[in-house]
């Protein structure tokens, strides 16, 4: 019997005589098969697979005709055999496997092409719980494992990406492909199952209770590279979440060159922002710089809340990411065109307004679909040293009901909802964090202090810079302040009364709360507790 097919010459290089093939997605496949059957390469092929092959003129053996056992249970019983696992992992420099392999009848099998049951499609589609569970492949797994393994004398093919590779090799390599090909390509097998059992495992698992976990896994499709990371010398890729929503129905790039690795990180903040805004019902505007709002506003039309959000500190906004949660017609566009501006974000942009902003040479224009907080409200992920953080996403139910008015003077109602939209805001500014604003919009912020007085300062001396007429006490008596977490010293409730601050939001729970109070109530500050801190790191 012929077995040299699957013996390497000195430089690794194999010859492929034999072919198995067993694909979901068909795409692209006749090329590969067309490529084969000029090398004259046997093909074996599963059922679907065999079919299609066969009406589009291709000569094909069914997997029973080398097992002698038909497609069993509706088919989930078809490759799980000796006659096909073991051509495909038996080792060609062993004497003994050799031999065995002659002594059964069984030949090499040197090429694997497989790829899996549409699983992830079933998910999305939110098909049926007994659908989604038969599109859980086993023997496709089972061989793409099995060729992967033994890559020293087979090649395995799981992206349609690749099979052009397999032509080009071929054809430098007289009908062989080199060891450091197949090497390649079966880190990429392994990729390829890891990553769609982590798909299984998260779908089991969306609801269960993840504290008896000892392992996880993150998964991910590779979106795009990108031009650099944060600073030119770093490199940077672009990784779309597992099961995430799909691609074409999220964000999109429809105007301006490839979007970097700040740009995303400013577009999220944004996202973000405006998700957490989608209650009022009404349009919102968040402008982003360095990851950081440096305005935000609620307003009855999208112009309005652009302008609030922009006035809130219009020289951090230049060079920024302009967010709205409505469709930018050309006015607003020529409004935001006004501004150097170097993302717009939006839920839609009008004819006239991309017109308006294809002025603009170097402005990037990014639709976002929903701003519902579904593509960030996951688990998140930080690196450190010697692995990874996991955490839950920062969604907070803001019910005022649970919040707690500590002192003597209440809020109004006006007040109230000021210091919730405030609240909703803080959570995005990163820590010490301080946001300063009324009727809804943003007039000041202090972010990434080492101290939380100091961010007090820098919100107070924001708000002052640009609302001068606000200085007075009669006009600032409206106006609100946001604290991601409690405040230690009575300092900058003092700071605050100074400059006309007297309505305060915080989460409460120092160990100086009494005192705090007691200086609110001696200011005549009014005072909520959330109970809730929004630390962002």
């Amino acid at each position: 019997m012929d077995l040299k097919g699957g013996f390497g010459l000195k430089d690794g290089s194999v010859k492929i005589k034999r072919a198995l093939i067993s694909v979901s997605n068909k795409s692209k496949l006749l090329d590969l098969v067309n490529v084969l059957s000029k090398r004259k390469i046997e093909i074996i092929s599963t059922g679907g697979t065999s079919r299609f092959l066969i009406k589009n003129g291709y000569e094909a053996k069914e997997v029973s005709d080398l097992t002698g056992f038909p497609e069993i249970l509706n088919g989930r019983v078809k490759t799980l055999h000796p006659g096909i696992h073991a051509p495909i992992l038996f080792d060609r420099q062993d004497a003994g496997s050799v031999k065995e392999i002659k002594k059964r009848g069984l030949r090499p099998i040197d090429l694997v092409v497989v790829n899996l049951y549409p699983f992830e499609e079933k998910v999305k589609d939110k098909n049926i719980e007994k659908e989604i569970i038969e599109n859980i492949d086993i023997g496709g797994v089972a061989l793409i494992r099995a060729a992967a393994k033994n890559f020293n004398s087979v090649t395995v093919l799981t992206d349609v990406n690749d099979y052009r590779k397999i032509e080009d090799e071929f054809n430098e390599n007289n009908g062989r492909v080199g060891l450091d090909l197949r090497r390649v390509l079966a880190g990429k097998a392994f990729i390829e199952t890891a990553y769609y059992d982590g798909l299984i495992s998260e779908w089991m698992l969306k609801n269960g209770d993840m504290d008896d976990i000892s392992k996880r896994v993150l998964g991910g499709k590779v979106g795009f590279n990108l031009k650099y990371g944060e600073n030119p010398h770093q490199k940077a890729t672009y990784v779309r979440s597992s099961l995430a929503i799909d691609e074409n129905n999220d964000f999109s790039l429809i105007r301006g060159e490839s979007l970097s690795f700040n740009n995303l990180m400013d577009i999220t903040a944004a996202y973000k922002v405006l998700s957490d805004l989608n209650l009022y019902d009404k349009p919102a505007s968040a402008i982003i710089k360095h990851n950081n709002p440096c305005g935000v506003a609620v307003s009855d039309n999208a112009t309005d809340a652009y302008l609030n959000a922009l006035n809130c500190d219009a020289v951090s906004a230049f060079g920024g990411i302009v967010s709205i949660n409505r469709t930018v017609d050309e006015k607003l566009a020529k409004k935001i065109s006004s501004t150097f501006t170097e993302i717009v974000c939006a839920s839609d942009f009008d004819l006239e307004a991309l017109n308006v902003f294809s002025a603009k040479k170097n402005l990037k224009v990014v639709k976002i679909k929903n701003f519902n907080g579904k593509l960030v409200n996951r688990d998140e992920l930080k690196s450190v040293i010697g692995g990874n953080l996991i955490q839950t996403a920062d969604i907070f139910s803001y019910n005022t009901a649970n919040f707690k008015i500590v002192t003597k003077s209440k809020p109004t109602k006006s007040e109230l909802e000021n210091l919730l939209f405030l609240w909703k805001i803080v959570k995005h500014v990163k820590s010490n964090a301080i946001v300063l604003g009324r009727n809804f919009h943003t007039t000041g912020f202090g972010a990434g202090q080492t101290n939380r007085v100091r961010s007090v300062k820098i919100a107070i001396q924001n708000n002052n810079d640009n609302y001068q007429a606000l200085n007075k006490k009669s006009i600032n008596e409206s106006l609100g302040l946001a604290s991601d977490a409690f405040f230690p010293f009575s300092d900058s409730l003092e700071i605050a009364a100074e400059n006309g601050v007297f309505n305060i939001i915080q989460p409460g729970g120092s160990k100086k709360d009494e005192e705090i109070i007691e200086t609110a109530n001696r200011l005549n500050q009014k005072m909520v507790f959330t109970g809730v801190r929004h630390f962002s790191h």
